[in-house]
């Protein structure tokens, strides 16, 4: 998959994908690297909703990818669930120095179980850069093959190892899936993205 150098350009498919997990587990870090190839360590806690896009090219086709970062806090979940709707693929994040975010993935899962139509979730430990990992991948795929078949995926943020797999490989998960690609709207249109923007002002975040 390759990125297109230029914006103004038409789309032949949209892809919205929700980036969902506890705060401070790496969210907006994953987000930034993947669309920016940047990492900043001190990040401010997402308020609401965030939002980014990138264009890639996928089996000849221009995709653009909707991705929306969301805050993690409680007091935030009425507001970020309302985004959940039409939601094509999902990344659960958690960190794998934490243990708490990690089992709070059932929780994630059960919030996407809510939703009328299924996304494809692919869940993601980030910062295996650090020595303090208490979250193995096995325990993880483990967790994901009794949760319904799941995939398991690891990343680091800060260092960029697997950020652009991860994306890659949700993407040709969303491609294969019939049921997603039957109601996806494929209407080539220029890639604005001024009417997609959240109407309320986020800040970064983790």
């Amino acid at each position: 998959m390759n990125i297109e150098p230029h914006l103004q350009q038409q789309a032949d498919m949209t892809f919205k994908i929700l980036i969902i997990g506890e705060s401070a587990v790496g969210k907006t870090a994953i987000l930034e690297r993947y669309c920016e190839n940047e990492f900043h360590d001190e990040l401010i806690s997402t308020i609401g909703v965030d939002f980014k896009s990138r264009i890639i090219n996928y089996q000849g086709k221009t995709v653009k990818l909707q991705l929306w970062d969301t805050a993690g806090q409680e007091r935030f979940r009425n507001i970020t669930s309302s985004y959940y709707r039409g939601t094509h693929g999902c990344l659960i994040v958690y960190d794998v120095t934490d243990i708490t975010s990690f089992e709070k993935i059932t929780y994630w899962i059960n919030e996407l179980n809510d939703c009328s139509t299924k996304p494809e979730i692919l869940v993601v430990g980030n910062k295996i850069d650090s020595e303090d990992a208490v979250v193995t991948s096995e325990v993880a795929e483990k967790f994901c093959r009794l949760s319904g078949g799941l995939r398991s995926m690891r990343c680091s943020a800060k260092t960029g190892e697997n950020v652009e797999s991860i994306f890659n490989v949700l993407v040709e998960s969303i491609s294969k899936n019939k049921s997603i690609m039957e109601r996806l709207v494929s209407v080539p249109k220029l890639l604005d993205d001024a009417s997609l923007q959240p109407t309320q002002k986020k800040q970064s975040c983790c």
